[in-house]
């Protein structure tokens, strides 16, 4: 797969949605700057590490109950600013919604949608989505998987 001028494997789109994450410990409600195929990024204060495991909620607002999107993720970056955090699984309803929502937010969506073709980096199994599976403990994720 290429890999964008600043590195990235996907296109962050500019998304505004309220988060809730539940890790082993802690619980954080904040909002999301952005989002990508593959993750998000959160601005604020987190008492996490990488590779921390958490439920990611996420809400088109603070105001609506339902949540669009529920993922597992890992922390994959940590900064003063937030932290990032990687999409692990997700039921195929919520990816269908992620997909949705990117190509309506997205400034190209044609390049958007040009980063949906490239299959390598998902597995589906039954109702779930495994992102990045050569990289995962499939075993111990379907464990996490059962909460969503």
């Amino acid at each position: 797969m290429m890999k964008n001028i600043n590195n990235r494997r996907f296109s962050r789109v500019g998304i505004l949605w309220a988060v809730h994450l539940k890790f082993h410990v802690n619980e954080y409600k904040s909002f999301v700057n952005n989002v990508s195929l593959s993750g998000i990024l959160i601005e604020g204060d987190f008492d996490q590490a990488i590779g921390d495991l958490c439920i990611i909620d996420l809400k088109q607002s603070a105001l609506y109950e339902k949540n669009v999107i529920r993922a597992i993720g890992s922390v994959s970056r940590v900064t003063e600013e937030g932290i990032a955090l990687e999409f692990l699984a997700m039921k195929l309803e919520s990816f269908s919604f992620l997909q949705t929502a990117l190509l309506c937010k997205a400034i190209h969506p044609a390049e958007v949608s040009r980063e949906f073709l490239v299959n390598d980096f998902l597995k589906l199994d039954g109702e779930m989505i495994y992102f990045f599976p050569h990289r995962l403990n499939l075993k111990e994720l379907k464990n996490w998987a059962d909460i969503l």
